[in-house]
């Protein structure tokens, strides 16, 4: 079995294969100590192992995990945020962990995870249905493990970094706001039914589905600076926005909006003052048949209780087939309260900030959309008669 010796603080032993088997006591900065070990082919090479953990010690770096899972490692970062993230993406993150992930990846070790391996379970994933954003999803879940248990020093690579999910295949250009005339068509027709008054209400103001199903009577106050009516009713009010209504594979989540940007006021008139009052007549009529009373939601079902996300959404597909446009999205509405705003010539400070986004880039970049012919008659007009009549430009 060879000789066993020491060698100052650590110890080796020829094995019978001919390799050297090396073990060394390590002092962390913080203090703490380990006894990492190791084979290598010959005991000079053993010698060279030894004092690398000795180096590797002395920095703070310690050795890698060859027992955390992939499993154990997200288990542990969802707790770790548990404080932090809010309820309905902590259900999300678990779901993803325990539908996704741990199946096929979680009996893995951490350390041992090659981004080849990473790349074949996106390709497995999009062969199960989950495609695009739900990929994106599970690959920020891995990502935001491995880089808590690097900063742990359990790790010292992410996989995720050198794999991709799958890229979406190139498709029709799909449409992601309405025109001006389906826009109109939409709320004419939305008008007429009780459950897409929410829709309407969406498409007027811009706000998300979560903000409008999660509206409280309470968060409505008159404009005082908007003279009445004729018939002496409020002309305008101001909605405030300060929570968000979620749902996730039936759990109900209500918290504070998406991003601190969404803690705002909208401002309501017009046709938006309409559904307000039809709602509070609603309510009213709909309480009367329950006997429980009107409930704190502008948009409740008939019971009084929150509106549900699949009701709005089968109320969208409805009233966008009665108004003949494009099947949109109840999130669609947004885009298109921003497309429309920005073309009418809004302020794009003032829009971002009634979208409830922290930088104008995000209302430009994704909420913004060009219509089919809006680019018609964008040329440059430079003949000759348009140069005449033109003012001289000074040289520099």
């Amino acid at each position: 079995m060879g000789k066993k010796r020491g060698h100052g603080e650590a110890e080796y032993k020829t094995l019978p294969s001919g390799r050297v088997w090396w073990r060394v006591r390590v002092t962390y900065p913080d203090g703490t100590a380990a006894r990492p070990s190791g084979t290598a082919k010959n005991m000079t090479a053993a010698r060279a192992a030894v004092e690398a953990k000795k180096a590797e010690a002395a920095v703070g770096q310690r050795p890698v995990s060859r027992t955390l899972t992939v499993g154990k490692m997200i288990r542990e970062h969802i707790d770790s945020k548990r404080a932090i993230w809010k309820p309905g993406y902590t259900a999300r993150n678990e779901y993803l962990l325990e539908r996704y992930i741990l199946p096929r990846l979680g009996h893995l070790t951490a350390a041992g995870l090659t981004p080849a391996a990473l790349r074949a379970h996106y390709e497995h994933l999009e062969g199960a249905g989950l495609h695009g954003s739900g990929q994106r999803q599970v690959r920020a879940l891995l990502s935001g493990a491995y880089k808590r248990s690097i900063m742990d020093g359990v790790l010292r690579e992410n996989p995720t970094v050198h794999a991709s999910p799958v890229k979406e295949k190139a498709s029709a250009a799909r449409v992601k706001s309405f025109t001006p005339d389906e826009a109109r068509a939409f709320l004419a027709a939305a008008l007429e039914d009780r459950w897409a008054l929410v829709l309407a209400f969406m498409l007027l103001t811009g706000l998300r589905l979560g903000e409008a199903v999660g509206l409280y009577w309470e968060d409505v106050s008159p404009d005082d600076q908007t003279p009445p009516l004729e018939d002496g009713t409020t002309g305008a009010v101001w909605v405030q926005v300060s929570k968000t209504r979620s749902e996730f594979r039936g759990q109900f989540f209500e918290d504070d909006p998406k991003t601190a940007a969404g803690r705002r006021v909208v401002w309501v008139s017009g046709v938006g003052l309409d559904i307000l009052d039809r709602m509070r007549e609603n309510v009213k009529i709909e309480a009367e048949g329950h006997g429980g009373g009107v409930g704190p939601y502008i948009f409740p079902s008939v019971s009084g209780k929150p509106l549900l996300h699949s009701t709005a959404r089968k109320a969208m597909r409805r009233t966008c087939l009665r108004a003949g446009v494009p099947l949109l999205s109840p999130h669609k509405l947004r885009h298109s309260f921003a497309t429309l705003g920005h073309a009418g010539g809004w302020n794009v400070a003032a829009l971002s900030k009634q979208l409830g986004h922290a930088q104008t880039s995000t209302t430009l970049n994704i909420y913004r959309h060009d219509f089919e012919g809006e680019r018609r008659g964008m040329m440059l007009d430079l003949s000759p008669a348009k140069a005449k009549a033109d003012p001289d430009v000074p040289k520099e």
